[in-house]
């Protein structure tokens, strides 16, 4: 009885062992079936730039604050807030009344002393007059000229004009307020003068030059890019900061732009054609090295070493080990290991 117990003891024993080789052969080969979804995108051939990036507060290199050269009392304000200037184009009028009498008498003075000049010179050809007497009043003449010039130039000063085109952003004054020399009336900005200051590193120094193209992204008009191009770079270094200015006219032909606007700025400093670029979300690094997923086959992938070129911001350039129209992985590159098996999906179109 004993010995039929050991042989049923000895056969359940094999075949529990026999069962957890089966199990583990079932688990085994059940992992070696796990797919992994990923998304996939195809490097190709185009541009890379390399760019420097900043931020910047567009200024405009043409804006004044208008003053007055006379005093007076306001008859006319001529234009408002909002109201665009050529150049030249009178902003308001001070009363004139004593500025017009002075170039009356002015005149009045003048005439009569060029007359009496005049006469003299045909009096001295028939030496009835001598040549001190002639010069005399030719010196008269002169500085009575010069009169007449001074009042004339004070009565233009009781219009006020516009120094340069632009629109006129404050008024500062009203019809009636009686004023002295030198006081604010309007304050006038020319928006097709906009420029950006952008603070540099002295380490970029040598690749800053004038007529590098200039990206700017504005968030206050959703995210829209306007070019603009370095016209000046600053000779010397901040000591206190370790920057160099360089300065940047704005495009705004449109009109869309205003002083005081925040701007991102791409300084595009250097530019390649016709190299392989791929989409940045398919670049894994690993300490200093870089790497991508290459797709093998329908289902396959091979971890591949790459050399990184400019970075753009969608976009790498390719150097090394990797050419155009291959397919590599973008979205679960996490998940995968070279001898997982994959399924290409496209979430977006799923979505």
């Amino acid at each position: 009885m004993r010995k039929i117990w050991v042989i049923v003891s000895v056969l359940l024993l094999a075949a529990c062992h026999g069962s957890d080789q089966e199990n583990k052969g079932k688990n085994k080969s059940e992992k070696e079936k796990i797919v992994i979804n990923v998304e996939v995108a195809e490097s190709y051939r185009g541009d890379s730039v390399a760019t420097f990036k900043s931020t910047a507060i567009l200024e405009a290199d043409k804006a004044a604050t208008i003053t007055t050269k006379t005093s007076g009392i306001i008859l006319d304000l001529l234009v408002e807030e909002g109201d665009f200037v050529n150049q030249g184009d009178v902003l308001l009028v001070l009363e004139s009344d004593e500025q017009e009498l002075s170039l009356k008498s002015a005149k009045a003075n003048y005439e009569k002393s060029l007359n009496n000049f005049q006469r003299a010179q045909q009096l001295i050809s028939k030496g009835l007059t001598n040549k001190e007497q002639l010069d005399n009043l030719k010196f008269e003449t002169e500085s009575l000229r010069s009169s007449l010039e001074q009042a004339r130039m004070n009565l233009s000063f009781t219009q006020v004009k516009a120094p340069f085109a632009g629109m006129v952003v404050k008024r500062l004054v009203k019809i009636g307020n009686l004023i002295q020399n030198a006081t604010p009336v309007y304050e006038i900005v020319d928006f097709n003068s906009l420029q950006a200051k952008i603070d540099v590193p002295e380490h970029q120094w040598s690749i800053m030059k004038a007529g590098l193209p200039v990206d700017f992204e504005f968030d206050a008009l959703n995210n829209e890019h306007i070019q603009g191009e370095v016209i000046r770079v600053s000779p010397v270094i901040d000591a206190n900061s370790g920057t160099f200015q360089v300065t940047v006219a704005v495009d705004n032909t449109d009109k869309l732009l205003r002083p005081g606007l925040f701007a991102k700025a791409n300084v595009i400093f250097d530019q390649k054609n016709d190299v392989v670029l791929v989409d940045k979300n398919a670049i894994i690094r690993e300490d200093e090295l870089s790497y991508v997923y290459v797709v093998d086959g329908e289902n396959q992938i091979n971890k591949v070493q790459v050399e990184l070129g400019y970075e753009m911001p969608n976009a790498f350039e390719i150097k090394g080990g990797l050419s155009a129209n291959q397919q590599v992985v973008t979205t679960g590159k996490n998940n995968l290991t070279p001898d997982t098996q994959i399924n290409i999906v496209n979430y977006n179109e799923a979505s």
